[in-house]
């Protein structure tokens, strides 16, 4: 019988490698396990530095430098069921596609009001911190 090498790359979590891969010695014994650590803030920053293009033409947006450091720094902070870079990436992919659905469906009255709402919920709240009750916004 003729051996045929062929070579095989997966990636899986350590508990789905326990659950899959590990109850069969047969499976088990034709691969061998590389352990990834997830990458820190700093190298997911690059990361998604690297992969700022694709999502801004997908999204057809522009991402900041501040607002990548932030996915991956808040990800990190507050997400904790995922690991980096993947929540991180998920976090850009999501709030691109927030405001490219946000945009694409308000009609040019729409986004002039919303604009006119923003501001004045902005003249507000610096009036309420000045203790400037008695400007008249209406």
């Amino acid at each position: 019988m003729a051996l045929v090498a062929s070579l095989c790359i997966g990636a899986t979590t350590l508990d789905e490698y326990r659950k899959h891969i590990e109850k069969d010695p047969a499976l088990e014994r034709r691969f061998q396990p590389v352990k990834v650590p997830e990458p820190t803030v700093d190298e997911t920053i690059q990361i998604l530095r690297g992969l700022r293009e694709r999502y801004e033409l997908h999204h057809k947006l522009q991402y900041t430098d501040d607002a990548l450091v932030a996915a991956a720094k808040l990800s990190y902070q507050y997400i904790s069921d995922r690991f980096l870079p993947d929540k991180a990436i998920d976090l850009i992919d999501e709030a691109g596609s927030r405001v490219r659905l946000r945009h694409a469906q308000l009609p040019d009255e729409a986004k002039e009001l919303d604009k006119e709402l923003r501001q004045v919920t902005k003249d507000k709240n610096e009036a309420v911190r000045g203790q400037d009750f008695e400007k008249n916004f209406f």
